[in-house]
């Protein structure tokens, strides 16, 4: 049972971290004993390592960059059982912005499963992020919460008693988002914490705000300037992942230019400029950018016709191939391939949409944006992500944390240049999918030449060369690089110029309140308990045999407890004996069903104070026990 209604995203998540077979064998890692053949990818091994060595000289906060797609989730997971076995701490607070909880954290069951593979000990985990869910799970071992909710009175509140229950571990997933001087970093500073990781694949930020809970260090450059950097404990780079390959689709980048002709009413003389020339004789990009909304120039049917042709045509090449492909080995694609556009706007995300359905009907095309109602908005993204639409159009709406792996086609026609930005949005479509060939990984970028992105695309392409070449010789493979596309004849025909310049994230195990069934062992060896930290309080674990817990009516053994699904299976089992109790009081007594129901329910309110909906797992334990004594008893107890 998922803690959200869709797992299938986070489904692909644990079918690469099965696919992480490297051909180097993970060393020996400090509270990690790998199970099932499972093995960490090169990057992940040498920031563990790295983890446990500075864990182990004192030094507590750390930065991991990972490209997207590289696995931060498992490396949280495998740092925090690193911090445990080393007794630096015993709960782990995972903090992800909103946006990216249902992807990476989205099915229990599966973070189970990466706990299981990593071996290590059986834990308790819930995704957190009201108030209602956190109160009533203060004693679970790991939490997974945002950002937004820890910044909230109620969760600031919640975390805070929580954290201050036992030694706790901070993970800050895409930590780009928490600026030092935010509020969310604000909220999260307020909490007692021992050890801390920070993650992400761009680890900067546009307006160039220190980030909260990263190592830095400041450099004095030949100009006697101070200039601050932040300092990862290890970087994983786009060439690395190339090199280890099946990580990341390798990129077509094609940047589209345009001829400008431009009238001035009062001499009537005529110029020309392409779009590159025009970028180069503004005076920056902010320039360009006003100029071309002024004159509406990416409404034009010129404009997007030749940015979005190009793109439909080299899409519905890749469609051809693919089913080419399928046909020919005898075999089915789970999916085909998908194309995201992103727009500057609502306004011109509607324009593309109408350029795209009135020039390209066979595809299946939606768009979403602030402007388009909620629960049509979820609608049409369930069908993206499944693959019931072709082609989305968007404005900001399908960034970091939405991994929609069939994604190989992106039209960028936004005013986003900052880099760590365009980084995430061209991330979208190029995480590496397992469905398609090696040759039908690839990830086609367009861009039109006023988006001065240019630097940016070219280091994508150059990274991507270094990393496979890395990986072994091309040997007369194409080389995949920044294209132009063809001039296209329609020229602008703008009436006027005016004079200026031209303006861009059981027994045991609560006080032994689960009935006694086998213990699982996973692993032979034993996790010390004598160095734990101390912390204020009674841990209501203490006592627990580390090396397996109870199924507690999991799937497969899974010794690690989703308290979410314990919970439901402890409210039917409850429902069942408050339905048994009933019938065994109606044979004592004249009253219907009914009434005894509603005196059962009377009854267990006036003893624990709350509805069964709103009970904990230690709770409904003590629930089912005394509904099991008012059976035996034959009457309410």
């Amino acid at each position: 049972m998922s803690l959200f209604h869709s797992a299938e995203i986070f489904t692909e998540v644990d079918d690469e971290s099965v696919r992480q077979l490297s051909d180097v064998h993970s060393p020996t890692l400090p509270g990690i004993n790998l199970q099932e053949g499972f093995r960490l990818r090169a990057g992940q091994t040498a920031f563990l390592q790295k983890l446990a060595l500075a864990f182990q000289s004192g030094n507590m906060s750390h930065l991991g960059v990972f490209v997207p797609g590289y696995g931060k989730t498992i490396t949280a997971l495998a740092s925090f059982a690193i911090a445990r076995h080393l007794g630096i701490a015993q709960k782990l607070v995972v903090f992800v912005p909103r946006g990216n909880l249902r992807d990476q954290y989205a099915d229990a069951r599966e973070l189970a499963s990466v706990f299981r593979k990593l071996g290590a000990p059986a834990l308790s985990f819930c995704v957190a992020d009201s108030e209602r869910t956190f109160l009533k799970n203060l004693h679970t071992d790991i939490i997974i919460t945002t950002y937004q909710y820890a910044s909230g009175k109620g969760g600031n509140d919640a975390l805070k008693r929580f954290c201050l229950g036992a030694a706790c571990m901070f993970v800050f997933d895409e930590v780009h988002h928490l600026s030092e001087d935010g509020s969310w970093a604000g909220s999260i500073m307020k909490f007692p914490f021992t050890c801390s990781v920070a993650l992400s694949g761009t680890p900067m930020r546009s307006d160039n705000k220190s980030l909260f809970g990263v190592p830095t260090e400041t450099r004095t450059g030949a100009d006697g300037r101070q200039t601050q950097f932040y300092t990862p404990l290890h970087e994983t780079l786009l060439r690395d992942a190339h090199a280890e390959g099946s990580i990341l689709k390798r990129v077509a980048v094609h940047v589209i230019d345009y001829t400008v002709k431009l009238r001035n009413t009062d001499t009537g003389e005529i110029v020309e400029l392409s779009l590159d020339k025009l970028s180069k004789e503004a005076a920056g990009s902010a320039e360009v950018d006003a100029f071309l909304a002024r004159k509406k120039l990416r409404f034009h049917e010129v404009y997007l016709d030749a940015l979005l042709r190009p793109a439909f045509e080299r899409f519905f090449e890749k469609r051809r191939t693919l089913e080419q492909n399928v046909l020919e080995q005898y075999t089915t694609a789970k999916r085909q391939h998908q194309m995201l556009v992103i727009a500057m706007s609502n306004k011109h995300a509607e324009a593309m949409l109408d350029y795209v359905q009135a020039h390209f009907p066979e595809v299946r095309s939606g768009r979403i944006g602030q402007d388009v109602p909620e629960e049509e908005r979820r609608a049409l993204l369930a069908d993206y992500r499944d693959g019931r639409l072709d082609v989305m159009v968007q404005v900001d709406m399908i960034g970091e944390g939405t991994d929609i792996k069939p994604i190989s086609v992106i039209v960028k026609a936004d005013l986003v240049r900052a880099f760590s930005k365009t980084m995430q949005q061209i991330f979208r479509g190029m995480r590496y999918y397992d469905h398609f060939s090696e040759e039908a990984n690839v990830c086609d970028i367009y861009a039109s030449n006023d988006a001065d992105l240019v630097q940016v695309l070219d280091w994508i392409s150059s990274e991507e060369q270094i990393g496979v070449t890395l990986r072994k010789p091309r040997m007369g493979d194409e080389q995949r690089s920044r294209t132009n596309a063809p001039a296209h004849n329609e020229l602008w025909q703008l009436t006027s110029v005016e004079h200026q310049s031209i303006e861009t994230h059981g027994l045991t195990l609560f006080e032994g309140y689960l009935r006694p069934t086998p213990i699982v062992k996973r692993s032979s060896k034993k996790t010390p308990t004598q160095n734990i930290l101390p912390f204020r309080g009674n841990h209501p674990l203490q006592g627990i045999v580390p090396q397996g817990l109870p199924s507690a009516g999991l799937e497969n053994n899974d010794a690690h407890l989703n308290i979410a699904e314990r919970e439901k299976m402890l409210r039917q089992e409850c429902s069942a004996l408050a339905a048994r109790l009933s019938r065994v009081l109606e044979s004592s007594n004249a009253a219907d069903t009914r009434t005894m129901i509603s005196k059962i329910h009377t009854a267990a309110i006036r003893r624990f104070t709350k509805a069964q909906e709103q009970m904990s797992v230690p709770e409904l334990l003590k629930k089912r026990e005394w509904l099991e004594q008012c059976i035996a008893a034959r009457r309410i107890v």
